[in-house]
């Protein structure tokens, strides 16, 4: 295997500023730093080229069809925790992005808050005034995320999951996904949606309006119950899946046992059950006198 020459321990032939498979630009009006791809090189202080493999996370085969864009450090990094993220499927991209303690549409229950701030001579809580120090803006959720991976674990402890297997690592990762649009759904619920329905599991829907100008509603199940039942399908649907999958290859691999008949624990079995029709006198066992052959011609 060729070592990058970016990882020399020699500090001449370090990369400047990056730890990807970029090239330096400085702009000569701002003196502001920015990054081009260079397909498999990468540029030293010294000004030479090296090859390098630090940007084939990308696993893209002709990297110089993007020599034209520029990016900066914080760009790089980013490009780099997406890529990661979405390897890992779109159950990754399931926690919600932190808008902040004013504008996220379950800020009542989030315990980042601190629910002693009121509005000046009101009961109502100052979210405005919140410490913004305190929230992940921009960032994924850091409950919703440690919900998820929490389902995840406890499903592959339940099931029983082979973690080498993407087929049963992707139904789990579904799973922990619906139990997080199952969550909000019932966060909705449990305080009203932003028109205030949904506590008694009921929406106030307008129907019509008459000629006088009246305005004609009719009551009918919140969508966010609905959204409920349909995840609790899907769940199920998931679930049978992969145990049928999995009763399946039980199946196989029990016809296999037996087309071969040489698994252990059904000749083991099947001595043990010999033996206890033995002790209990249903096999016939010949007596017979013992005789050792002997050689005719001594």
């Amino acid at each position: 295997m060729t070592q990058d020459p970016s990882d020399s321990e020699d500090k001449s032939l370090v990369v400047q500023e990056t730890e990807l498979n970029v090239e330096p630009v400085v702009d000569e009006h701002t003196g502001k730093t920015t990054y081009r791809i260079r397909g498999k090189l990468m540029r030293r202080p010294d000004g030479s080229l090296v090859p390098t493999t630090r940007f084939d996370m990308l696993g893209l085969e002709n990297l110089d069809d993007y020599s034209d864009l520029e990016f900066t450090d914080k760009d790089l990094r980013r490009m780099h925790a997406h890529i990661m993220s979405m390897r890992m499927g779109t159950t990754a991209s399931a926690p919600l992005q932190c808008s902040g303690p004013v504008k996220c549409i379950f800020r009542h229950r989030c315990p980042l808050i601190d629910r002693s701030l009121k509005l000046p001579g009101s009961s109502e809580i100052n979210f405005a005034g919140q410490n913004a120090k305190k929230f992940p803006l921009l960032r994924p959720c850091i409950f919703e995320a440690e919900f998820l991976d929490a389902q995840r674990q406890g499903y592959i402890q339940e099931y029983n999951v082979n973690e080498d297997s993407p087929t049963e690592m992707m139904m789990v990762s579904k799973l922990a996904e619906l139990d997080l649009y199952d969550y909000r759904a019932t966060l909705v619920l449990s305080h009203g949606d932003k028109a205030g329905d949904g506590i008694d599991l009921l929406k106030e829907q307008v129907t019509g309006c008459t000629q006088e100008g009246t305005i004609l509603k009719r009551l009918e199940l919140h969508p966010a119950f609905e959204v409920k039942q349909r995840i609790q399908k899907l769940k199920s649907d998931i679930l049978e899946a992969m145990v049928g999958t999995r009763r399946e290859q039980y199946k196989q691999a029990a016809a296999l046992r037996q087309e071969n008949n040489t698994d252990p624990s059904s000749i083991v079995a099947e001595l043990k059950k010999k033996i206890l029709q033995i002790e209990q006198g249903d096999v016939d066992i010949i007596d017979t006198e013992f005789t050792e052959d002997t050689d005719p011609t001594e």
